[in-house]
């Protein structure tokens, strides 16, 4: 199964905010060159937590980005939930109709468990938690150089 890169670059996104709370809005660019992401994908990304009130936006050359949800209570479940996307690791766990076998089906029950394993364990990181530990990996990489 692939994590879709919407999700990720969200994640990044969220995360990168969170580590930068202090600084106030952080401009698109900055963070699409710190974290490779493409800048017109992010800005598309960016636009979409904003339409949720999850982030703040402000256009112009003083303008960027900021948390507007506590990083501790948003949790990586929320955002793929927001960003309508599933964990499922085959297709007709989403859409019956992709196979004869749907109905009756020991491995489709497998799959449904392994999806609500892995959902139930993303829905326990915060981006809190991953900011926490972005911050301790970024301090590390610091002392090797």
């Amino acid at each position: 199964m692939l994590i879709p890169m919407k999700i990720d670059y969200a994640l990044r996104l969220l995360v990168y905010l969170s580590l930068h709370q202090d600084k106030g809005l952080i401009k698109t660019e900055e963070v699409s060159k710190d974290q490779g992401i493409p800048l017109k994908f992010l800005q598309r990304i960016s636009n979409e937590l904003q339409k949720i009130g999850i982030i703040e936006s402000t256009r112009g050359p003083l303008g960027g980005h900021k948390l507007t949800a506590d990083p501790k209570t948003l949790y990586v479940s929320n955002i793929i939930k927001i960003l309508d996307y599933s964990l499922s690791p085959v297709d007709c766990l989403d859409n019956e109709e992709v196979c004869i076998h749907t109905k009756s089906c020991s491995q489709r029950e497998l799959w449904q468990d392994v999806e609500g394993v892995l959902f139930n364990h993303l829905s326990k990181i915060s981006v809190h938690s991953l900011a926490e530990r972005q911050s301790l990996l970024n301090s590390k990489a610091v002392n090797f150089t």
